[in-house]
């Protein structure tokens, strides 16, 4: 006869630790819409508890008052991911030491939208946001495979003439090989993909990169990946600030004093 879930947990303590393992491989598919970095290694996830079939994931931002769309996406992003494991019935997830904790919380708990959740504070849903910040990633995760190119001696015909079939076998180093992995990626996520013989180096809607405009796209990408990259580190040293070294598991204090800030933040 199977045991229930909770059961087998306690039966089988390295069947437990294999399913942690598998919700820190899903967290690690979320990432900070604006940062482009998973959450597992910006240290935002601050734990995970299983109880049977049920996941709870803690997860903390750098700032009490980091906004609250962004927020939201993060929260919904991994209730979506760990609930694609087979074995996964429920998932909580727990923002903690934030300005709208609860609202986000109950709001993605009960898989209500960005607008459901703030009916009188959000005017719009939140693609149009996503879309901004996953062009800002494509753009910056092809400047750098473009630099480590030209760094190797290509020539901006070369690069041009790459195709897609040419990247998992295009850069002969581990970052080359890595970066242009992550490029490809996202092609794939923007359906960019679909024939072996296009070309590889193009805009964010698929339209060939042209070599009178190389530069020019060049420099543009590399403003965005500096913004995106200077952010990064920006919010990597307000969360050391606030949390300390402390294990990834630890929760901080919340700024309970801080006054609650607009919902959406500038976008670029």
């Amino acid at each position: 006869m199977r045991l229930p879930a909770c059961c087998e947990a306690e039966a089988n303590p390295g069947g437990c630790d294999m399913r942690r393992e598998e919700v820190y491989a899903q967290l690690a598919k979320v990432s900070d819409p604006e940062l482009d970095q998973p959450l597992t290694e910006l240290g935002f996830i601050a734990g995970v508890e299983l109880e049977g079939s049920a996941v709870t994931v803690r997860f903390r931002l750098p700032t009490f008052w980091c906004a609250a769309n962004f927020a939201f996406m993060m929260a919904a992003d991994i209730r979506e991911r760990v609930s694609e494991l087979p074995w996964v019935e429920r998932v909580d997830v727990r923002l903690q030491d934030h300005f709208f904790e609860e609202e986000i919380n109950s709001g993605v708990g009960c898989g209500k939208t960005f607008v459901e959740t703030f009916p009188q504070l959000a005017t719009e849903n939140l693609d149009e946001l996503r879309e901004t910040f996953r062009v800002k990633a494509f753009l910056a995760r092809q400047e750098r495979l473009l630099r480590c190119l030209l760094a190797l001696g290509w020539s901006e015909d070369a690069i041009l003439a790459v195709r897609i079939g040419d990247l998992p076998s295009l850069a002969p180093s581990r970052e080359g090989t890595e970066l242009a992995e992550r490029y490809l990626a996202i092609l794939r996520e923007r359906g960019l993909v679909g024939d072996a013989d296009a070309p590889a180096f193009v805009r964010p809607d698929g339209r060939p990169m042209e070599p009178a405009a190389f530069r020019t796209d060049l420099a543009h990408a590399q403003r965005t990946r500096l913004s995106v990259e200077f952010n990064a580190a920006f919010c990597r040293g307000l969360l050391k600030t606030r949390y300390g070294e402390t294990d990834p598991k630890s929760a901080g204090v919340p700024d309970e004093a801080h006054p609650r800030r607009a919902v959406r933040r500038g976008v670029e």
